[in-house]
């Protein structure tokens, strides 16, 4: 009976979270809203409805979420009410972006408290403040480099008064390369989207080290008109692409494509 008595209490004393219920209009309202779609990669569908460029299921919360934002959109607030016990694998520590902006949207004030240390830690090391567009030349000895590339570097607030480009972060967009294919092997998997294509945030010095020192290329910077809130904004979401595959076709779905 003790025990009984025991677990009720302890039952009692739990905080309890349960999702808000969502109306169809505002549901329709925020699952069209382009943020979201953006944060889903979502396109406009050929026929009608809409597709996502993201080809990892393991993204999406929702069994359709690949083709509806609005049943990925339900999913995702239901899942930011799940036990904290989850811990890091909860929906607010693996969607940061995500759960900030549905928060900001539905005013959700009571969510589980989650202490993301991976997430937390990883972004106070990125320190993300201002982004800049990187363009490395083109490297004939390699075919996949012919028309250049493209990346963005993540810089931190000091590092123009300082000259500390050099401890940025890039964000790069590329091809999973396993094996050594052959070159016929390599050109058909490149143009057909053989390989995934996978967002990777590395330090900036070894792809510095990669153009400059081992290709001998040109780099040209362009610096963004982004605030420091739209800059974390964006490498939030990095978080959430980590490992995350999508197609990658070399002409056209490639580093620019997705980075632009």
């Amino acid at each position: 009976m003790l025990k009984r008595l025991a677990c009720l209490a302890l039952f009692a004393c739990a905080p309890l979270h349960a999702a808000p219920h969502l109306d169809d209009q505002r549901l329709q309202q925020l699952a069209n809203d382009p943020f979201w779609l953006s944060l889903g990669h979502y396109e406009a569908g050929k026929i009608s409805g809409w597709r996502s460029y993201v080809s990892d299921k393991k993204f999406f919360l929702a069994a359709d979420g690949a083709h509806h934002p609005d049943a990925e959109l339900r999913a995702t607030v239901d899942a930011l009410y799940a036990p904290a016990s989850l811990g890091e694998k909860h929906a607010q520590c693996v969607y940061p972006a995500r759960t900030r902006w549905l928060k900001d949207q539905l005013h959700l004030t009571d969510l589980p408290a989650l202490d993301c240390k991976e997430f937390t830690q990883w972004f106070k090391d990125v320190a993300p403040h201002s982004a800049v567009m990187i363009f490395p030349a083109a490297y004939l000895n390699s075919p996949s480099s012919m028309f250049g590339h493209t990346l963005l570097r993540i810089d931190q607030a000091d590092v123009q008064s300082n000259n500390t480009a050099l401890l940025s972060y890039a964000i790069n967009f590329g091809a999973y390369i396993e094996g050594s294919d052959n070159s016929i092997l390599y050109a058909w998997k490149g143009l057909m989207g053989g390989y995934p294509g996978l967002f990777a945030l590395v330090p900036y010095q070894e792809k510095l080290s990669e153009y400059r020192s081992l290709e001998n290329r040109d780099l040209w910077e362009y610096r963004l008109n982004l605030t420091e809130v739209e800059t974390k904004r964006m490498v939030e979401h990095v978080w959430e692409l980590k490992q995350i595959q999508f197609d990658y076709f070399f002409f056209d779905e490639n580093c620019s494509y997705r980075l632009l």
